[in-house]
């Protein structure tokens, strides 16, 4: 095996690749990335076993082959290389780079034994862009759980209907939904990722232009774009009927500005408590809502901020994060906040875009 190819282009895809592997195998070949030279491109790949990607760069090669290497040794030479190219070559158990500055030789890894990818059939497939998937994912993906307690709330949950494709996540104390059109129309039943795998699916997806086709079974989702594939399991489980807790009316609703709301939620936190508690109140009448925080070893703040409200005066106990959480995903100048009362979960909109809803949950103390 030898080639030459482009340094930035070698590192972003053995910097991609090399978050696959897994860094502490008992089989050293999980640890490694597979690289085939053939025509005039090289395959990089790399797996955990629970997902793995597979990425096509274009290269030189003066002799195709394949070869394992350690995954973290190579993207660390290449973070520091210098110059436009980079030329490699296996030389016995040893892969020999060389950079404008600097060269290595690093020991190869037996590639027998690297897993396939599966590849999943393409009789249950849908279409988006790239951007819009990379989107949902953000929108969501930090509502998931950390415990392992109910493994389906591990994941975001994808479903489509109507033409429109949604991304859903819950720990049970906040909920996030995202929806963006689906290119190829129809319905698709709900598929749960779990969120490390959908991380990575945005990461990947972020630079990426254009659309990336979906392919799924009972058990595992794959995904293809023009030079990236990826595949990964799906979670077996039921995700909760998220539906029925989202109210279709309400008693108060107010319209309050983003940076307002945000930066009060930001200030109070030097005042929070171990709970990172904070009240909020809404009064119609005065057309305020007053954010407190108290901390019986610090002292405590109060914010008012203008609203434009209507309905019934509340009060409610929120854990400031899980309010502040909810904005990240909103674009717009403006945030609805709409509740039914004390004790009842509040939902969290831009204003300005219904694509997007955030309901988080009262604290109960």
């Amino acid at each position: 095996m030898k080639f030459e190819c482009k340094t930035a282009e070698l590192f972003s895809t053995v910097s991609t690749t090399a978050r696959f592997s897994e860094r502490r195998a008992s089989l050293p070949v999980l640890g490694s990335i597979l690289i085939t030279a053939e025509g005039d491109r090289l395959l990089v790949r790399a797996t955990n076993l629970e997902c793995g990607v597979e990425i096509t760069i274009p290269a030189k090669i003066q002799s195709e082959g394949i070869v394992a290497i350690p995954a973290l040794v190579f993207a660390g030479f290449l973070g520091n290389a210098r110059g436009n190219s980079i030329t490699a070559l296996l030389s016995g158990e040893l892969f020999k780079i060389q950079s404008l500055s600097a060269s290595a030789s690093i020991k190869t890894i037996p590639h027998e034994d690297f897993p396939l990818l599966p590849r999943v059939s393409a009789e249950k497939s849908f279409s988006i862009k790239c951007s819009d998937l990379s989107r949902v994912i953000r929108a969501v993906s930090y509502c998931a759980s950390l415990s392992a307690v109910k493994p389906e709330l591990q994941s975001i949950m994808f479903y489509a209907d109507a033409g429109k494709f949604f991304a859903v996540a819950t720990d049970s104390f906040r909920l996030a939904e995202k929806s963006v059109p689906l290119n190829s129309g129809g319905s698709v039943p709900q598929l749960l990722v779990p969120v490390r795998s959908a991380s990575e699916i945005m990461r990947i997806l972020e630079s990426q232009v254009g659309n990336v086709e979906i392919y799924y079974n009972e058990n595992q989702l794959s995904f293809q774009t023009d030079r990236i594939y990826y595949t990964g399991r799906l979670l077996d489980g039921t995700f909760p009927n998220y539906k029925q807790i989202i109210p279709k009316s309400f008693s108060t609703e107010s319209l309050v500005l983003l940076d307002d709301f945000g930066i009060a939620l930001k200030s109070l936190s030097v005042f929070s408590d171990k709970f990172a508690q904070v009240s909020l109140s809404i009064d119609p009448s005065k057309k305020t809502i007053s954010l407190t925080s108290r901390n019986p070893d610090v002292g405590e703040q109060t914010s008012t901020i203008k609203t434009t409200a209507k309905g019934d005066a509340v009060t409610i106990s929120f854990n400031s994060r899980y309010l502040s959480d909810g904005l990240q995903s909103i674009l717009g100048e403006s945030v609805r906040l709409n509740s039914n009362g004390p004790g009842k979960p509040m939902l969290i909109k831009d204003a300005s875009d219904d694509s997007f809803l955030y309901i988080a949950m009262p604290m109960n103390r």
